[in-house]
């Protein structure tokens, strides 16, 4: 994004003689109902954002510096540049400020008064990198004074002629520029040829090169004062519109970076969770998606049945969240009081964060693990404290135990953790609960465990224990988008004052109580899956330079360091045998680090041939 404009240039050196005379103020300064021309000007150029002014003095240059540093109504800064040369053309004034024009700028002569939407147009035009632009007025008939007036021709609103004696022209110059370096190149190259220049020459010599864009200025409302018929024609323009000349920011015109400036920084600063993946999986047809840890398995006929039957009922609002919360609880021994639905655990993680984490307080987790916490942390101003896992990769739990201070608001345990597969044992668990601040328990995987048994009875004795589930893996509805959160009463109480009301839709309902319903065919189906894990990580054990990870999810860890092979490397030429897994190496975890979601038996042992086909080329390679 470019940084905004902040920096105008006034030409205020000129003699002025057609609108004053000797004895009378210099013309920058000539009266216009009651107030200098070039203040109004100034306090114009203030309301659109501008913060410094650079003023070119030439002729009476102390009068006018001195009337300007004493003006109470102007708060911007001035700074003043002296024109020796100002009986020259106004070029030459513009190259006395030329150390000043380093980046972008205003430009503006002193003796046009205009609205300021006409600077605020210029300064929102998408220009081109090094190119330069100018208001124009398309609205010919409105010119005060057309035979003065500079006349500018334009091809797709680049410059293509400019002078005042143009005879084929579509706009006026007003007066008001936007400019950088590359003017002054160009204006340089004229003054050392000729040994003066005009601003008009530098333009006209810039369009040559195409860089030059011609701006309209739409319905604002400007005037060149330059003789004294046009100061009363100003005037009266100021007694009909007022001191900003009916100045009307035009709507629609808004930038949309500028939007962004409305956010705190805390969220200007917040990427979004990377969805790429996802949008590559689709364009490729016949790819085997094992890098999401989804489910292979479609929803099965009872889940299908149900959504369609609900799907029918769209036009009411959600009403069998009782019933959905009652049967969630009734599995871990709880009644419908301790369980808080949400959009899939994403947004009970987001719903948890924003409930107990101001900006500036701390959130504790540790590192490798879903990236989501961390995200969502960030997004509301708060700041994640990584704690890194054991070498062995284990929770370290006296680590955590030391980052915490009194800034800690929360802290996410992942267990089994992804990407590492692994869970913290009741024990350490139970140390950590014991500390009393807010903890989350994920076990969006805990049913693909060794053992399928969950922490969930940690409620009855720790409050501030929050069980997170998902209905996205073992069950298989990642697109559905249902979750579940387990806590005490007084808890889910809380989160309730944040969540927003009907967040599930009647079709994700009713398919997550059809599948809570559908025991025996969700049963087999965990059963295949962890029958799945266990040969992935057989065969990949078996090929040389992998060095597996065991899991308790539906997924498989392997170190790909061994085999010479970077974990990006692999899943780019797993890609093109349409094999899609994921690279760890962004996700805090380790250059070498690959996941590989458990699919069904063909995508399996097509992800095993894979592999080896992938690690032999290289070692072959490596051979030869």
């Amino acid at each position: 994004m470019p940084l905004p404009i902040e920096r105008v240039i006034v030409l205020a050196a000129g003699l002025g003689s057609r609108l004053v005379g000797e004895r009378e103020r210099p013309k920058p300064l000539k009266l216009v109902a009651q107030v200098p021309l070039l203040v109004r000007i100034l306090r114009s150029l203030e309301t659109v954002g501008l913060r410094e002014a650079v003023i070119v003095i030439g002729d009476r240059g102390e009068q006018i510096r001195r009337a300007l540093e004493c003006e109470p109504s102007l708060t911007m800064r001035l700074r003043f540049v002296e024109n020796r040369e100002f009986h020259k053309k106004n070029g030459v004034s513009l190259l006395a400020a030329k150390e000043f024009i380093r980046g972008e700028c205003l430009l503006t002569m002193a003796d046009h008064l205009y609205s300021p939407e006409l600077a605020r147009r210029l300064m929102s035009y998408d220009l081109p990198a090094g190119a330069c632009a100018l208001g124009v007025d398309h609205d010919i008939e409105r010119c005060f004074d057309l035979d003065d007036a500079t006349k500018v021709r334009l091809e797709h609103n680049r410059i293509v002629g400019i002078a005042k004696d143009l005879e084929e022209y579509d706009a006026l110059d007003t007066g008001v520029f936007r400019i950088g370096p590359a003017l002054i190149t160009e204006l340089e190259r004229v003054y050392e040829a000729k040994g003066d220049c005009s601003l008009s020459e530098g333009v006209a010599a810039l369009a040559k090169k195409g860089q030059f864009f011609g701006y309209s200025i739409g319905e604002a409302r400007w005037i060149d004062i330059d003789t004294p018929a046009a100061a009363e024609r100003a005037e009266a323009m100021l007694r009909v519109f007022g001191d900003a000349l009916g100045d009307e920011p035009e709507t629609g015109r808004i930038e949309p970076e500028a939007i962004e400036f409305f956010a705190p920084t805390w969220v200007r600063a917040a990427k979004p969770y990377g969805e790429d993946h996802f949008a590559l999986a689709e364009r490729k047809k016949g790819i085997a998606r094992l890098m999401s840890n989804e489910s292979p398995f479609q929803p099965s006929e009872r889940v299908m049945t149900a959504i369609v039957e609900a799907a029918l009922a769209g036009n009411r609002y959600p009403s069998r969240t009782e019933e959905l919360k009652t049967k969630l609880g009734e599995g871990d021994g709880f009644d419908a009081a301790h369980v808080l639905l949400g959009a899939g655990s994403a947004e009970l993680i987001d719903l948890v964060v924003r409930t107990f984490v101001a900006p500036g307080e701390e959130v504790l987790l540790n590192v490798p693990t879903f990236s989501m916490y961390e995200a969502r942390t960030r997004v509301v101003g708060g700041i994640p404290v990584l704690v890194r896992m054991t070498e062995a990769g284990d929770f370290d739990v006296p680590a955590m135990i030391s980052a915490i201070s009194e800034r800690t608001k929360l802290i996410f345990l992942c267990t089994p953790n992804n990407p590492t597969g692994n869970r913290i044992d009741e024990v350490r668990l139970r140390r950590v609960l014991a500390l009393g601040l807010p903890t989350v328990i994920d076990e969006a995987y805990f049913e693909f465990s060794n053992d399928g048994e969950s922490v969930s009875h940690v409620i009855a004795e720790f409050p501030n224990a929050i069980v997170l589930r998902t209905f996205s893996k073992a069950y298989g509805l990642a697109g559905v988008r249902v979750g579940y959160a387990l806590a005490h009463p007084q808890v889910i109480g809380l989160l309730a004052r944040v969540k927003v009301p009907w967040n599930l839709p009647s079709v994700s309902i009713a398919a997550a109580i059809a599948v809570l319903d559908d025991v025996a065919e969700q049963a087999g189906r965990v059963d295949a899956l962890r029958a799945g894990r266990r040969y992935l990580e057989r065969e990949l054990g078996r090929v040389a330079g992998l060095e597996v990870i065991p899991s308790e999810g539906n997924f498989v860890l392997f170190d790909a360091a061994g085999t010479g092979l970077s974990a990006d490397a692999i899943v780019e030429r797993m890609l093109e045998r349409k094999i899609f897994i994921r690279s760890l190496s962004s996700h805090r975890a380790g250059r070498g680090l690959v996941r590989i979601t458990v699919g069904d038996e063909p995508q399996n042992r097509r992800c095993v041939a894979a592999l080896r086909e992938v690690v032999a080329r290289r070692e072959h390679s490596t051979v030869a």
